[in-house]
């Protein structure tokens, strides 16, 4: 008979686009979260080789002030590690954030799905019962006209 048509078609694919950008964001997200990751090893090696390099070995006698120069680098390369982990943390965060909203759009389309489904196996159901309708009028019809007596030719 006729096609289906779901009314919120257009909600449907309203939703299906922003589950395809959230999922785009998370995937955005975790690709900063993964460089804030790296930044944060590689400061965190480079602070470990260059304090390894400063410092002077055991038994080594050394100036206080290149000491004061040693614990001033150390503890700049200290604080750029930290800022690199409070970026690596806001970053991780921002990947369960994103995961969230993904969650969320996911469940919303998947409630519109259902929906579509339902409405189609009504639809379907209902299509057949009309189908069934015009075929028994059709079929009455015929068993009618075929209860009529013909005229007779000569």
């Amino acid at each position: 008979m006729s096609r289906f048509k779901f009314r919120l078609q257009r909600l449907l694919d309203l939703r299906q686009k922003k589950e395809s950008e959230a999922a785009s964001a998370v995937a955005a997200a975790r690709n900063a979260a993964k460089a804030a990751t790296r930044r944060e090893e590689d400061l965190v090696e480079r602070r470990d080789a260059t304090r390894q390099e400063l410092l002077p070995a055991a038994g080594q006698t050394v100036r206080v002030a290149k000491l004061h120069e040693i614990v001033f680098l150390v503890r700049a390369l200290d604080d750029r590690v930290l800022d690199a982990h409070t970026a690596t943390t806001a970053a991780e965060r921002s990947v369960q954030e994103k995961l969230g909203e993904l969650g969320d759009a996911m469940r919303d389309r998947r409630i519109l799905d259902r929906l579509k489904d339902r409405r189609s196996v009504e639809w379907r159901a209902e299509d057949a019962r009309q189908e069934r309708e015009v075929m028994d009028a059709i079929a009455r019809t015929r068993f009618v006209d075929g209860k009529k007596p013909q005229p007779e030719s000569d």
